[in-house]
């Protein structure tokens, strides 16, 4: 079965932004690594959430990752690693995007997911995979949520739900 790595929401107001913390930064730089290092023996895609001014998404979150801004940007350690970039509107990568399509058309039938925030995108991006049949992996060193126990529990949640297969960068280096 081939392959796929998606990286979710690696953007400037997630990472160092409006909703960036240290341990977002943190969370960057290992995927950063991670991902020089497998460059070339893996598709990589990355989403990158961009919201349109007054969408609906900001009465629950405040405007962020606004379309033509900085903060939608992926992070400059990201900007030259090879890899297909979409933008999203929602939380889920696969809702009202070409991603399933692009997936389908490489014959990639399993996703290595990680990337900001675990609890929201991350995890919905995994049920979003989940309905759509794929074998899903999470590598739960490469997540990150706006508390260490918001990522703990939507780890947990993804494993027992979405059957998905929990584990870390070093295991996924090692398979992929």
């Amino acid at each position: 079965m081939k392959s796929a790595v998606l990286v979710v929401d690696i953007v400037n107001d997630f990472v160092s932004g409006i909703f960036g913390s240290e341990n977002s930064v943190a969370v960057s730089a290992r995927i950063a690594t991670f991902l020089k290092k497998l460059e070339g023996k893996a598709e990589i895609v990355f989403t990158l959430d961009t919201h349109i001014p007054n969408d609906p998404e900001f009465k629950v979150w405040g405007e962020h990752c606004i379309i033509g801004t900085w903060g939608c940007q992926q992070v400059d350690s990201l900007k030259n690693i090879r890899g297909y970039r979409i933008t999203k509107r929602h939380f889920d990568a696969f809702h009202e995007t070409d991603l399933d399509g692009y997936l389908r058309a490489l014959g990639i039938g399993r996703l290595y997911v990680f990337g900001i925030s675990t609890d929201i995108c991350v995890q919905h991006t995994v049920a979003g995979a989940f309905y759509r049949y794929y074998d899903l992996n999470v590598i739960s060193d490469l997540c990150g949520a706006i508390s260490p126990d918001r990522n703990l529990e939507a780890i947990s949640f993804m494993k027992r739900n979405y059957g998905a297969r929990i584990l870390t960068s070093v295991e996924a280096l090692e398979e992929l």
